[in-house]
């Protein structure tokens, strides 16, 4: 087959995987991350500081096994009802929205969990710096009340390195992750990368890092652009 057939065949699974983790991190991570500087120190923002540094100190693999472990083993050895664990559909009933979601849960938690424990502490670090410039004591003195200070003026601003990461690795979801799809079979990029990798099949493997290459430029330039309406 042609390298960029083989790539097609794959990247809409790896993105139909990647842009679901991905806004479900973006959602958790700025709400998370806002409350925690809204309330620094309280018991919420310590509990969540706490959770954040096992979170992100747990490697993919473990963690994707210990989800496959309690909500697919355990659950189906109680009754409940329990989730798969490999593939995007069970084959006896089809590709159906019911079955993409039910397979999804699983490798997305798994991506969602590690990188909301990293970027809520980021978003929480930025907002509190921003929180201490005279801008947002202006706002203050202005008379404006406390969303309208933090929502237009502190939020965006503090937005600015959020969205470098998110820029950075946005371009990286085309590549799907290598470890998760392989744990869960998703038939995406990543297990695509893995396979040829194997096979020492090197034109598959130079279509996949090419198409990597040019949207890391790409997204570099957008991320730059978008800097200029949200600063």
């Amino acid at each position: 087959k042609p390298v960029l057939e083989m790539i097609g065949e794959r990247l809409p699974n790896t993105l139909l995987l990647m842009i679901t983790a991905e806004l479900l991190i973006i959602i958790l991570s700025i709400t998370i991350g806002l409350y925690s500087a809204l309330r620094p120190y309280s018991w919420f923002d310590n509990v969540v500081t706490s959770l954040s540094f096992v979170g992100y100190s747990m490697p993919v693999f473990w963690l994707a096994l210990m989800l496959m472990y309690i909500f697919a083993v355990n659950f189906r050895r109680w009754g409940l009802p329990y989730l798969p664990t490999v593939g995007m559909f069970d084959p006896a009933i089809g590709k159906t929205p019911a079955e993409l979601i039910k397979h999804m849960v699983l490798p997305v938690a798994t991506l969602a969990i590690i990188s909301t424990a990293g970027y809520s502490r980021f978003v929480r670090s930025s907002v509190i710096e921003v929180l201490g410039e005279d801008y947002v004591r202006t706002a203050r003195a202005k008379g404006l009340r406390g969303m309208v200070v933090v929502f237009r003026h502190a939020l965006p601003n503090a937005a600015l390195p959020f969205i470098t990461i998110i820029g950075l690795e946005i371009p990286f979801l085309l590549a799907g992750a290598v470890v998760t799809e392989r744990i869960f079979a998703w038939p995406g990029m990543g297990r695509l990368f893995i396979d040829h990798i194997e096979r020492a099949d090197f034109p598959v493997l130079m279509g996949i890092l090419m198409l990597i290459a040019f949207a890391v430029v790409i997204f570099q330039i957008i991320t730059d652009v978008v800097y200029s309406f949200i600063d």
